[in-house]
């Protein structure tokens, strides 16, 4: 049986950092679909995500393309710490930054 394209998306993107689709093996549906050295990642297939978010990451990312650097869209609610504060940047973006780590064995 196929995959789902949502689990196909996981399997991807999971290979762009360098690992593999962590196996959903219970109920909890707050876990990781996939990490790293660095991150736990949960992916979300969503059909609609609000147009604004769109449009203020392809300004940045705009600005940032023309400075030679990644756009990054930091987002948070009125008096919400800043520590608290969400960071918003394309998929392609994160893994020139974050890099695909040599695999143990590899490379040696």
């Amino acid at each position: 049986m196929a995959d789902k394209a949502w689990k196909a998306s996981e399997r991807r993107m999971a290979r762009d950092v360098g690992t593999e689709r962590i196996p959903v093996t219970g109920v909890d549906r707050h876990g990781a679909d996939f990490a790293d050295g660095i991150a736990c990642y949960q992916l979300k297939v969503r059909r609609a995500i609000p147009g604004w978010l769109w449009d203020w990451l392809d300004g940045i990312q705009g600005t940032g393309q023309r400075q030679g650097k990644a756009g990054v869209l930091v987002l948070k609610h009125p008096g919400q710490k800043d520590t608290d504060a969400l960071v918003v940047l394309s998929w392609a973006d994160w893994v020139d930054l974050h890099g695909v780590p040599e695999r143990e064995g590899e490379g040696q």
